[in-house]
């Protein structure tokens, strides 16, 4: 099977052994299509085609069963600026390949930043308290999955923990197993595709884009310096016995203006969208794209940047003119947003009926 859990390979291992190449093989032409998610991936996460390429071929080689059976499904370390969508790629993921995007267990590495949180991941030892209780943060049904659902774990942001929890994750790539410190429980992750996202080098490359934008005009070459910063900061920070147990590092590339203006688009398309369902149309010049862009877009705090921009130049006029023009709490509203001498203006259509309108 595609994604037998490890207590089954317990159970029989060369039974299983044997039912794994029929049982992948009807699951990939009944289910299965790495064209289908490369797709969806890449319409959530723009312009990331490397990344979603390295995801996809990760679930792929794993969906057919030649994945070592002794050791996570993969593990993929997601490196590159904030806000470019590396934990958001994460939760794609999770939505397709499980039940929603938040159906993964997720570990905040920055809150791992001593060394005797350590524990956190293993549990108390015998003696201490909460020992018998076997607490941990894991979730274990969210890392073992099922037969047919592939477990997916996430570490965000990595590189913040002490190196003590760092060291307690390499049995865990290793070996895909974590014995809890009482002894008596084990969780296995041979199930599971283990994701590590990490802002190393970001501050340097952006830093590197920003200075050279306006010298820089050729496509791609700000991007692969960048690139070369990034994993430079990860191979130097990680030790190489932590680094050679991943089986894939990915540089997510800086928003160039082409991405920016397509995550802008996409961003007040969602705003157009959660508008509509309140009963309020909301039309939106190209203009204001451009400026909301210019506005938000820094390649230091990638979508995030563009996301307050968004905030503060549309969502905030939006919500004043509604509550000053809306007659009823549920009745019909439609606003236009144009630019006028640099600023932001919303004229409303009274009793006009919402439209699908998009940027």
């Amino acid at each position: 099977m595609p994604y037998l859990t490890d207590m089954y390979h317990e159970q029989n291992r060369n039974s299983a052994r044997v039912a794994e190449e029929p049982a992948a093989q009807a699951g990939y032409s009944g289910g299965f299509d790495p064209e289908v998610l490369s797709r969806k991936l890449n319409a959530a996460i723009l312009g990331q085609r490397s990344a979603v390429d390295a995801v996809v071929r990760a679930v792929s080689i794993a969906h057919i069963g030649v994945t070592d059976p002794g050791r996570p499904l993969s593990s993929v370390l997601l490196a590159g600026p904030t806000g470019v969508g590396k934990t958001e790629l994460v939760r794609q993921v999770a939505a397709a390949l499980r039940t929603g995007p938040d159906d993964m267990c997720r570990i905040d590495m920055s809150a791992l930043a001593q060394e005797h949180y350590a524990a956190s991941l293993s549990g108390a030892p015998p003696g201490y308290a909460g020992s018998k209780e076997s607490f941990t943060l894991f979730d274990k049904a969210k890392i073992e999955g099922g037969p047919y659902l592939p477990g997916i774990v996430l570490f965000d942001e990595v590189e913040k923990a002490d190196a003590t929890v760092l060291r307690a994750l390499l049995h865990v790539l290793d070996t895909g197993e974590l014995r809890l410190a009482n002894g008596q429980q084990k969780i296995s992750f041979r199930n599971s595709y283990i994701f590590l996202t990490s802002n190393l080098g970001s501050l340097e490359a952006a830093a590197l884009q920003r200075s050279r934008r306006k010298r820089w005009r050729r496509i791609g070459r700000p991007a692969v310096r960048a690139t070369e910063l990034v994993r430079e900061a990860v191979e130097s920070f990680f030790d190489p016995e932590f680094f050679n147990r991943i089986d894939e590092t990915v540089v997510f590339d800086a928003f160039d203006d082409g991405t920016a203006e397509g995550v802008t688009r996409k961003e007040i398309y969602d705003l157009i969208g959660r508008l509509k369902r309140r009963g309020v149309a909301l039309d939106v010049d190209d203009d204001v794209v451009d400026f909301v862009r210019r506005k938000g877009f820094d390649p230091v705090y990638g979508a995030r940047g563009l996301r307050r921009a968004i905030r503060s130049e549309l969502a905030e006029p939006v919500a004043r003119a509604v509550l000053t023009h809306r007659v009823s709490p549920s009745g019909p509203l439609a606003l236009r947003a144009h630019l006028v001498e640099r600023e932001l203006v919303f004229i409303s259509v009274v009793d006009a009926e919402p439209t699908d309108s998009r940027p």
